[in-house]
């Protein structure tokens, strides 16, 4: 490679670094998202040793099989002890590093994952809430449904 055309490269570079952006830049106004997939990825690593304890749906009433009372039945000669125990539920070390790792999670971070969902599963309003253990719930609040500009989609042909 000749001298010159190296010098040239290393002028045309230093150039753009040095050069100031103009008005008109994509660069100049906007704002700096915060780093949503390092976010994701502590609080999946946080999260991930959580015992998955599935939700079981309401059990429907029970209907009483007879229409007739039962007949009383004979008291009891056992003595039963009865003693007011409340248990207050103490959160584990894993349970509390999953919820310190989501409340770090930004609120633009969990609603720009969530416009992506389908129309039926979103309001105008969203009030998205976690709970990970009874002591931990984590609520993140978004805005209407709306993209940004470099989010939307194609227009249909």
């Amino acid at each position: 490679m000749d001298i010159h055309n190296i010098r040239k490269i290393v002028l045309i570079v230093i150039f753009l670094v040095l050069h100031p952006s103009g008005s008109r830049s994509q660069w100049s106004g906007n704002q700096p998202s915060p780093l949503c997939p390092s976010q994701f990825a502590l609080v999946n690593h946080a999260c991930s040793l959580l015992p998955f304890l599935p939700v079981s749906p309401p059990s429907p009433p029970s209907l009483p099989l007879s229409l007739h009372p039962a007949p009383p039945s004979p008291p009891e000669r056992r003595h039963r002890r009865r003693h007011a125990r409340h248990h207050e539920y103490t959160e584990t070390a894993v349970e509390e590093n999953c919820c310190r790792w989501m409340k770090q999670v930004d609120s633009v971070c969990v609603c720009d994952l969530l416009v992506r969902l389908p129309l039926f599963l979103s309001r105008p309003v969203h009030h998205y809430t976690i709970m990970i253990d009874p002591a931990c719930n984590i609520t993140f609040e978004c805005g209407s449904r709306t993209r940004s500009p470099n989010q939307m989609l194609p227009p249909f042909p």
